[in-house]
Formats: structure tokens, C-alpha cells, sequence
């Protein structure tokens, strides 16, 4: 062992004392504002609060019903109200996946899973990744199929574009 090695391994030794000294000294100063219980309610509550919630359960007694039209006008009108939300870009989609409207579908999934990424976190109770696995792969086959049939549709191309980006954020969540 010559001089640079033992020059050396005092350097390490002092950093590990000064750095458990500094580390020790400052513990308990960085305190969280909140506890756990108030960050998590802080972020379920949304502001459109009950209004959204009610329209959002009588969205879902008409389309138990089967009255789509219905439903898509309130949806429309609810995305004017409050276009900061996802979730009624989530319902419009399922309607519009009812009605075999795949492509249009996955417009609106993709505004609201831009609008609230949680739809894709397994770990959310928000969690709707198979269901928009699902709907990718259909709306996928309906735009290879168009563009078969018209290959110079530019519009196709942009909305296999946004399919495959969709396809990228739930490969990238579900992982």
C-alpha cells in the first residue's frame, strides 16, 4: 500500500464521517406539510366536485338503458363545462365503442387519458388499461383496413398516428 492508497482511503473515511455527521444534524427538519391521508384526499377531490359526479351516474343509467343519443349530448355538454376532466372523455369513448366506433373512440380516450393519466396506473382505482388495450388493437385493424382501401386519406394516417402513441403510453403503463 503506498501513500496515494492511504491518502486515499482517509479521504473516504472523512466523507462517510462528515457526511453521517451532516446527515444526523439535519435530521427532522424536512417535514411534510401534510400527512399521506390529506395528500391522497386532496388529490380525489376534483373540481367539478358532486355536479360531475351526478351527471356522471345519471350518464350511466342512460346508457344502461341504451339511450346513447342522450347520453353523448349530456357527455358533450359536461366536456364544454368542465374540459379540464378525463372522465368524460372515458364515458364518450365507451359509448362511442358501443356503437362500433372505434377510430372516434379512441380520440376521446386519448383526450382523457392526457386530461388524467391515472386511467393508465395499475396502481389507481382510475385504472382502465385492458379495456383501452382492447379498443386500440380494434380501432388499429379498422384504420389498416381504411387505409387499404384509400392508402392516399391523409386524416387516416394523423389518426394511426394517435393510435400508435396511445399504444406507446399503455405499453409504457402496464409494464
Amino acid at each position: 500500500m503506498d501513500r496515494l492508497d492511504r491518502v486515499s482511503i482517509w479521504a473516504i473515511v472523512i466523507l462517510i464521517i462528515s457526511s453521517f455527521a451532516l446527515i444526523s444534524r439535519h435530521m427532522g427538519e424536512a417535514k411534510p406539510d401534510r400527512n399521506v391521508q390529506q395528500r391522497m384526499a386532496a388529490a380525489d377531490s376534483s373540481p367539478a366536485g358532486g355536479d360531475l359526479d351526478n351527471a356522471m351516474k345519471l350518464i350511466r343509467n342512460l346508457m344502461e338503458a341504451d339511450n346513447f343519443n342522450k347520453a353523448e349530448t349530456l357527455l358533450r355538454e359536461l366536456i364544454q363545462k368542465y374540459p379540464y376532466e378525463g372522465q368524460p372523455h372515458m364515458v364518450l369513448g365507451d359509448i362511442l365503442m358501443r356503437r362500433q366506433e372505434p377510430v372516434k373512440a379512441m380520440l376521446e380516450y386519448k383526450e382523457g387519458v392526457d386530461l388524467n393519466p391515472d386511467y393508465l396506473d395499475k396502481k389507481t382505482p382510475l385504472f382502465q388499461g385492458k379495456k383501452l388495450k382492447v379498443a386500440v388493437t380494434e380501432a388499429l385493424a379498422e384504420i389498416e383496413q381504411r387505409i387499404r382501401r384509400n392508402p392516399g386519406d391523409e386524416s387516416l394516417k394523423s389518426d394511426r398516428k394517435i393510435i400508435y402513441y396511445l399504444q406507446r403510453k399503455i405499453a409504457g403503463s402496464c409494464g
